[in-house]
């Protein structure tokens, strides 16, 4: 369990890092191609595009193959596409092998996540959700000092270091024993036991802080700026944030696995409530500084519970666990990006509070929805319903 727990940090480290990579790069590719502000935007949007596109077919890719083979393609697809992005000089082509990096990505959460909800003991789902989780975060807080050495060595050099990492990854994924071996499971199977169980409701779970959290990374950036922030104080706001995603992620994972699901989430959307409210009221930088960290922890205690919710209900209907991770990426990142272009809209026309105000209320009709599901335990399916393992294929 431990190789495949290492794998899996690897593999969500490495995605999101080589995500999060292209920020500090983005202005030098906008003077480099003379790109307009919008299709700036679209090379920036590509990323997250891509995996959208392919979180449902990487699901579904994991259901016909296992987890295993699917963390195998999406890491070689990414260990293509990233040097090839990094040599690359038509702008056409860095978007399109940008968005084919999402894409591999998707291949690699669906296939990690996955595979690790199989192999973990029912008992400590939500631990081990929370560490790869931490994980992800982790490579966030890496990939703009990466891309800061890129600006200065070259992005031929670092993006060509993903090759590497994807082979040694690639190694060790075919080196760790499979866990399960089941029979592959069709979409319209899946669609209707999902139908049909408390998931749709885990992923509503999950949109809900994705969505304030797409904002925050709007709203927060340009409103500490006219309050007269510089960069450094900027990201080190959120900087610190990450940090305290990290350490909330697998601490309340294992407090989920004890308390059930609900009780953490809710006191995590009900923190994330008052920290959106703030970013878009408070007038002060130390106060402003204050709402991310707020947010930042209510983050942490809210994406692990409801992430594991939709493993724990899809075990629990009998879905191949390959759909299941391909949900929550749909939710995951469709959240962040309604989050950050709905947000950075209505901030653009209207001022930073209405956005705010509109994302608040969408949490709490989250946390409405989640509150219905009860304040207990976690589900705990027996093995047999866990049909997410083709890991061994």
């Amino acid at each position: 369990m431990r190789r495949l727990l290492f794998l899996a940090c690897a593999v969500v480290f490495l995605d999101v890092t080589f995500f999060s990579i292209l920020t500090p790069l983005l202005p030098s590719y906008q003077s480099d191609h003379d790109l307009t502000d919008g299709a700036a935007g679209v090379l920036a949007g590509s990323f997250a595009a891509g995996a959208l596109v392919f979180a449902i077919p990487a699901g579904w890719l994991v259901a016909r193959i296992g987890s295993r083979k699917t963390v195998v393609i999406g890491l070689v697809a990414i260990g293509i596409c990233s040097p090839a992005f990094g040599f690359a000089e038509n702008i056409v082509l860095l978007d399109l092998l940008r968005f084919l990096q999402g894409g591999a990505g998707a291949l690699m959460w669906a296939g990690a996540i996955s595979w690790v909800v199989v192999a973990s003991p029912v008992d400590r789902r939500g631990e081990m959700l929370g560490i790869v989780i931490a994980a992800a975060v982790a490579g966030e807080l890496l990939g703009a000092p990466l891309g800061a050495i890129a600006h200065e060595v070259g992005t031929e050099i670092v993006f060509s270091t993903v090759l590497v990492a994807s082979a040694i990854l690639i190694t060790l994924a075919i080196g760790i024993p499979g866990t399960t071996d089941v029979e592959s499971q069709p979409l319209a199977e899946a669609w209707q036991r999902l139908r049909k169980s408390d998931a749709p409701a885990g992923v509503l779970m999950l949109a809900g802080p994705s969505v304030a959290f797409g904002l925050a990374v709007v709203v927060g950036p340009l409103h500490m700026d006219e309050l007269g922030a510089s960069p450094f104080l900027i990201a080190a706001a959120f900087a610190a944030g990450a940090v305290i995603e990290i350490i909330i992620g697998p601490v309340i994972g294992r407090i989920s696995d004890r308390v059930g699901r609900t009780l953490p989430y809710l006191i995590g959307v009900g923190t994330m409530v008052l920290a959106v409210i703030g970013l878009g009221v408070f007038g002060l930088l130390s106060l402003m500084f204050a709402a991310v960290m707020m947010l930042a922890f209510g983050a942490g205690m809210a994406f692990t519970p409801a992430s594991t919710l939709i493993t724990d209900h899809a075990a629990a209907a009998g879905v191949n666990q390959g759909y299941a991770s391909g949900a929550a990426n749909v939710a995951w990142g469709g959240g962040q990006v309604l989050g950050a272009a709905g947000g950075g809209i209505l901030a653009g026309a209207a001022g930073y509070l209405l956005p705010c105000l509109i994302t608040a209320a969408l949490l709490v009709a989250v946390g409405i929805v989640a509150r219905s599901l009860g304040i207990g335990p976690p589900v705990l399916a027996n093995a047999a319903s866990d049909t997410g393992g083709t890991d061994g294929r």
